[in-house]
């Protein structure tokens, strides 16, 4: 029974592979902005344990929808997402997007390489490639030969959509969590709390549970510290770098605003 296999998967199973059967996944090159390295669809994987992971406008009704779809999801990765949105507002080549998405990756992990995740954005309607040029023909007046010229390394730019601004304009001006701390109310102070304690330095998931546990309002129901990590990382407040969480820049602005509103 030892030898037995528990699964019987392909040998060259790939996660990332496209799902679709005419295309080799060993032909694909994620280095390539026109190549097919999008989405982590599940191939060769028992169908029970599939998920679609792909966010398009046909499928959530909108861009709009389908691009908060992607976000919602995603949510290790809407930092990095609305990043590369950001630098591309007035287009960008594919070479330096790569090597700035993978500097902000360095210190969040991610599966995902640069150029799958913009394809994630244009599927969901958030960013456009810039298309290839035709091949030029040229004709050689000495042999009396006409061929094809055909640029070997295409650095083409993506541009973000009017969908994908609007996006950016969504996640940035704090809606998203005034939305949240305004349901969740009831524990203003203790959001206030978490927020303060991680702009005075980073902190550890233990740290902030601790936090969290000191207010009796945590106790019944019980509220542990993930909760609030978990919403406030949703709404691009807090951010995971270093092995630490950070409130970030919009966190800082909105926890100002808060705090304002409750001296008022």
């Amino acid at each position: 029974m030892a030898d037995e296999k528990l699964f019987d998967y392909e040998e060259d199973f790939d996660p990332l592979a496209f799902d679709d059967a005419e295309i080799d996944q060993e032909d694909m090159d994620d280095d390539n902005p026109y190549d097919t390295v999008d989405y982590p669809t599940m191939r060769n994987m028992p169908a029970e344990m599939q998920r679609d992971a792909v966010f398009t406008p046909e499928k959530q009704g909108s861009a709009e929808a389908a691009i908060e779809a992607l976000f919602d999801h995603n949510p290790a990765r809407r930092p990095i997402l609305i990043a590369i949105l950001e630098m591309c507002k007035e287009g960008c080549l594919s070479s330096e997007l790569t090597e700035k998405v993978d500097e902000l990756q360095k210190d969040n992990y991610s599966v995902y390489a640069p150029l799958t995740l913009c394809r994630m954005l244009e599927r969901a309607g958030a960013l456009e490639l810039e298309e290839i040029e035709e091949a030029e023909e040229v004709e050689n007046t000495e042999d009396g030969v006409t061929y094809l010229e055909i640029d070997e390394t295409p650095d083409p730019t993506w541009t973000t959509t009017e969908a994908g601004l609007a996006a950016i304009e969504s996640h940035t001006g704090g809606a998203a969590f005034h939305d949240i701390y305004e349901r969740d109310n009831k524990y203003a102070e203790v959001y206030q709390a978490v927020m303060a304690f991680c702009d005075e330095a980073p902190r550890s998931v233990q740290a902030i549970g601790k936090l969290v546990d000191t207010f009796e309002i945590c106790q019944e129901p019980r509220r542990f510290g993930g909760h609030f990590i978990d919403m406030l990382e949703r709404t691009d407040c807090l951010i995971w770098k270093d092995h630490a969480w950070h409130l970030t820049e919009l966190g800082k602005d909105m926890l100002a605003e808060i705090s304002a509103d409750e001296e008022a």
